[in-house]
């Protein structure tokens, strides 16, 4: 077995590992989601584990990255985004201008304004937003922030969005994982027409994440119009080394669709703990790859709640990015 083998076998067995050891958590009664993140009892189960799949993950990333490739482009505040809002879950805020101040932290002009109501107030906080995207449907929205049904709702913003031009598009949270429960193909075919009712130009973005790429629900899109734009996360830190293949696979399942990259802070879905600077690095730096190579065109930081959470991940990328908008603005002379 070549090095390479051993350290992608390594990082399999510790997340395999990680998820016995939330299982055995669970029936301690230990809740890591719960307000005090990763409690001492918490990290005492799982810190040897978490610290032997970071390093090998540490290991993987810098092969990844040193493989030869042209020289990447630079991301601008035309194509960087915060996502955010109020929500009292996840350790949220309930803050009106909750993504106005994570936009404001990161030097970010473009919000994707999620969770909470679509009203005047609220979209007159945002209106010196650059562009915002809007939160369609009731998937992880905040209690009574959906004032009208899903279809009516799509409407109202496409009416709304010719008084504020900045707002530039709608998106479904969760698409695959609440069809067929919650949603239909049908009603999000009538959620994105009702979205263009009044302004064609506004377009439709939806989250899909790489572990599900391979499901078979994602085929009963292939056929239609919707979404027109996928933001792709990655649930699960140990499926980062397969990011460039994932983004391959969302162009094959999507084609046509520009992707816009989402980026956590925190991993909720394996560890529940703050994602180390490793795997931030790397997510930042493949995604300036992928941009200079057109595979995707945008990328949104998760978000407004996360930054009092990961301290020293939102300082990161907050510098990444002021480096890549001054880089980008000596490459163009602006």
């Amino acid at each position: 077995m070549s090095n390479q083998q051993e350290l992608y076998s390594r990082v399999a067995r510790a997340a395999q590992y990680q998820r016995t050891l939330q299982s055995l958590a669970s029936r301690r009664k230990i809740n890591p989601y719960q307000d005090a993140f990763a409690g001492a009892e918490y990290l005492e189960l799982v810190r040897d584990n978490v610290q032997d799949l970071d390093a090998a993950l540490a290991k993987i990333y810098d092969s990844i990255l040193n493989a030869p490739l042209d020289g990447p482009a630079h991301f601008s505040r035309e194509n960087t985004w915060v996502w955010g809002g109020p929500t009292p879950s996840w350790g949220g805020s309930m803050a009106k201008d909750a993504s106005i101040q994570a936009a404001n932290y990161f030097g970010f002009d473009n919000v994707m304004y999620v969770y909470g109501p679509h009203t005047e107030e609220m979209f007159e906080i945002h209106k010196n937003c650059r562009k915002i995207i809007c939160h369609l449907g009731g998937n992880c929205r905040t209690e009574g922030a959906q004032q009208l049904g899903d279809v009516e709702e799509a409407e109202n913003l496409s009416r709304m969005s010719l008084k504020y031009p900045n707002i530039v598009g709608g998106v479904i949270d969760d698409m695959i994982g609440n069809c067929g429960t919650r949603y239909s193909r049908k009603l999000y075919i009538e959620m994105h027409k009702a979205l263009k009712a009044h302004n064609p130009k506004l377009e439709s973005y939806s989250v899909v994440y790489t572990h599900e790429l391979d499901s078979p629900m994602l085929q009963a899109f292939r056929d239609v119009e919707i979404p027109d734009r996928i933001i792709l996360w990655t649930w699960n830190k140990n499926d980062l080394p397969g990011l460039e293949m994932n983004v391959e696979k969302t162009r094959h399942l999507f084609p046509g669709r520009k992707i816009m990259m989402g980026l956590f802070m925190f991993d909720y879905g394996l560890t529940v703990l703050p994602n180390d600077l490793p795997s931030i690095a790397f997510q930042l730096e493949m995604s300036r790859r992928l941009l200079k190579q057109n595979k995707i065109h945008d990328i949104v930081i998760l978000g407004d709640r996360e930054i009092h959470k990961c301290p020293a991940v939102a300082e990161y990328i907050r510098e990444f990015f002021k480096k890549e908008f001054a880089a980008q603005c000596n490459s163009t002379g602006a």
